[in-house]
């Protein structure tokens, strides 16, 4: 409720026919609580202005962790002013305290006038639901005479916890500065980030791709000191109508080239929506590992940043899940002996281990053909269908046996592989699948080819 709503008298639980009464061009939409909570979490992304460590809190709250960031706003009052003046510019109400422990900083700001917390005794006057109980125990307070948080602090915590339980207690040891649970940001702090505000909104791609271009600069700068390189970056654009634009970019070895970065960000900027203007741009290193310094004139080296830089830009025109690359998988099948990952991603330590009688790449899908064959067990003569031609060369067979701890292959049959070569020079891996004397005949497909 605003204080627009409270001056007619109109509250939560309210019939609609009697809001309508009270105010007559009353406006009435349907609930949203999904796209609520969308936008309460775009908010407190907008909100990293002030601290990196920002929380949701409830239906309509936000956690701020100021500790170490009051003195850049001028102190506290001056952080609560900065943000109250930037609410008021978005069009929204809200109420801002600011205490030692979140809990306390809740109580005040949806229970009190909200500000600076005096100190802990201010609590007092407050009603025991500011402690965040439920509503049962709450009610059984108010049964007992036991209105407000003073109150509470003048009887036994001891007393308390035998009649209403620990939650109630542990609550009450919090408002007199015990240990809160951890707190955990919506987006963890990261170490290295570079920032830029301007006076003046940014409205247009020219002016973006400048703020970019710095802030690539000055973060490398921080991860040469270091040490470092990036594998995850993500750039946060603050609109000035509250909505944060966010690009994250991964690359395929750590990097702190800030022209290599700044282009894979670019691609990303194409045809981005900047509203009414960008007042805050924060460059962050998301993942960063140890990156020593190298030689540049060693070819190797100079080969391996060529093809890392060829796949992040790869990536970032394309997406990073259409460009893959194969890694070796434990398994004897030949279908599952390789599987398609980014090719930004960190490559598992894992060997290729290779058979001359395997062609490199299988087919999308084995194609079916007919074969006629000497004795049951033999090399196909000739093969018939979509694949046809004599065969002038065999080498096989090669069995190999389903996994029989997977589901999917309880009811698999065994293969033998052949490689054969037509007359016209082609060289073909194929398989019989099943055995003579079974129910159903064996079967024979083509998986792959060597020319």
């Amino acid at each position: 409720m605003n204080a627009a709503a409270e001056a007619l008298r109109l509250g939560p639980g309210l019939l609609l026919t009697d809001a309508r009464a009270a105010c007559p061009a009353l406006h009435v939409f349907p609930a949203e609580p999904e796209a609520d909570a969308r936008a309460l979490e775009s908010l407190a992304l907008w909100c990293t202005r002030w601290s990196p460590k920002v929380a949701v809190d409830g239906p309509d709250g936000l956690v701020l962790d100021v500790l170490g960031c009051a003195h850049l706003w001028g102190g506290e009052e001056g952080l609560l002013a900065s943000l109250a003046a930037a609410f008021a510019k978005l069009g929204l109400e809200q109420r801002a305290a600011l205490a030692d422990r979140r809990l306390a900083a809740r109580a005040w700001a949806r229970f009190g006038p909200g500000g600076i917390l005096p100190d802990r005794r201010a609590l007092d006057p407050l009603p025991v639901e500011a402690l965040e109980l439920d509503g049962k125990t709450s009610a059984s307070l108010r049964r007992l005479g036991l209105r407000t948080i003073g109150d509470l602090r003048r009887l036994p915590r001891a007393a308390l916890a035998r009649r209403f339980g620990l939650a109630l207690a542990i609550r009450l040891a919090v408002l007199e500065g015990a240990e809160e649970p951890p707190f955990v940001p919506l987006v963890e702090p990261t170490r290295f980030s570079a920032r830029m505000a301007r006076a003046e909104p940014i409205a247009t791609h020219a002016g973006i791709e400048a703020v970019c271009s710095r802030l690539a600069r000055d973060l490398c700068r921080m991860l040469e000191r270091a040490g470092q390189g990036a594998r995850r970056l993500a750039l946060g654009l603050h609109r000035v109508d509250g909505v944060v634009a966010r690009l994250e970019i991964r690359t395929a070895r750590p990097s702190r080239d800030p022209g290599h970065l700044f282009r894979l960000f670019r691609h990303r900027l194409d045809g981005l929506e900047l509203g009414f203007g960008v007042e805050l741009a924060i460059l962050e290193a998301l993942e960063a590992v140890e990156l020593p310094a190298e030689q540049p004139e060693l070819t190797a080296a100079v080969d391996a940043r060529a093809t890392a830089v060829l796949i992040d830009r790869l990536s970032a025109r394309l997406g990073a899940d259409r460009v893959l690359r194969p890694e070796p998988v434990a398994s004897h099948v030949p279908e599952r002996r390789v599987r398609w990952c980014p090719a930004g991603v960190e490559p598992r330590a894992s060997a290729w281990t290779g058979s001359p009688l395997r062609p490199v790449r299988l087919l999308e899908r084995p194609i079916a053909v007919r074969a006629l064959a000497l004795v049951p067990d033999g090399p196909p003569l000739k093969l018939e269908g979509p694949i046809a031609g004599r065969v002038v060369a065999a080498s096989g067979p090669e069995r190999i046996l389903p996994e029989w701890w997977r589901a999917t292959d309880a009811a698999a049959r065994p293969r033998d592989f052949f490689r054969v070569r037509l007359e016209d020079g082609r060289e073909l891996w194929c398989a019989r699948e099943g055995l003579w004397g079974e129910p159903e005949p064996p079967v024979w497909r083509v998986l792959g080819s060597f020319s």
